[in-house]
């Protein structure tokens, strides 16, 4: 693992002794509370949303044994919930409501964990898009959330190796596998001053529509060798690459014979 962390000055605003609240969606991603409360910060409170999937569900089960608050909202009651702890600071991992302006002025800092390289691959289902694109190179990102989604400035980043094999599943493996690690960075960044940069709009790109298992459709008409890393971005389970033959949907699976088991969740 790679961790960029830029140092341009003195930043307003230490981190020392700060007690968190920690707005959580993401699936997979509970690591990450896990390790900030196995190295002492205080998190006052965890809030999930009450719409939720089964993958996320899975999450929760393990939040709810580390003896933190866990509060249940909708966008519709997101905003009464968060008042009472204005002046804390936030982190934002998966959560899927968008916060306001006014919302993230009452936090200080307001943080979200974004799982590519920002300013690249903006957006909130992403990383079908790395693969599709044939990218080297992924990883996630810690920066200040603003009212434009994925736009504020960068405290940490840390970056992954990516394969011609790998999958959806094992690339979030990989960037996931470095946040618990990125989060702790961040905050140790923010106890020392460090000033965020800002985001380079020279080399953004943005996806901003969420994928659906429609995006799996592929041109049979195309050779293979050209749908290659399409085919690979579909979760072949849960959204299959698929086309139509005679009217009959056709799914698609890729696989390597002679993968290795740490590989179980490549091609």
């Amino acid at each position: 693992m790679v961790l960029h962390c830029a140092v341009f000055g003195s930043r307003e605003m230490n981190a020392s002794n700060k007690r968190w609240v920690v707005i959580f969606g993401g699936a997979g991603r509970e690591t990450c509370v896990e390790r900030m409360l196995d190295e002492g910060v205080d998190v006052s409170a965890i809030l999930v949303p009450k719409r939720r999937s089964a993958k996320l569900e899975n999450s929760l089960r393990r939040l709810r044994n580390l003896g933190v608050t866990i509060i249940e909202v909708d966008k519709a009651t997101l905003g009464s919930v968060l008042t009472p702890y204005a002046g804390l600071a936030l982190l934002s991992i998966g959560f899927p409501y968008l916060l306001d302006g006014e919302l993230l002025k009452m936090f200080r800092p307001a943080l979200n964990l974004h799982p590519t390289m920002l300013p690249r691959y903006r957006g909130p289902t992403t990383a079908a898009y790395i693969l599709i694109n044939g990218e080297k190179e992924s990883g996630s990102t810690v920066h200040y959330m603003t009212a434009d989604m994925d736009r504020g400035e960068i405290l940490a980043q840390s970056s992954v190796s990516l394969n011609a094999f790998d999958t959806v599943r094992s690339l979030q493996r990989k960037v996931y596998a470095t946040e618990p690690q990125l989060v702790m960075d961040a905050i140790a960044a923010l106890e020392a001053g460090v000033q965020p940069r800002p985001q380079d709009e020279g080399q953004a790109s943005e996806f901003p529509k969420r994928r659906t298992p429609a995006d799996s459709e592929i041109d049979p008409a195309r050779p293979l060798s050209a749908l290659f890393n399409q085919i690979r971005a579909c979760d072949p389970d849960e959204f299959p690459a698929f086309f139509y033959h005679e009217g009959q949907k056709v799914c698609i699976r890729l696989w390597r014979p002679e993968k290795t088991t740490k590989e179980a969740d490549e091609i």
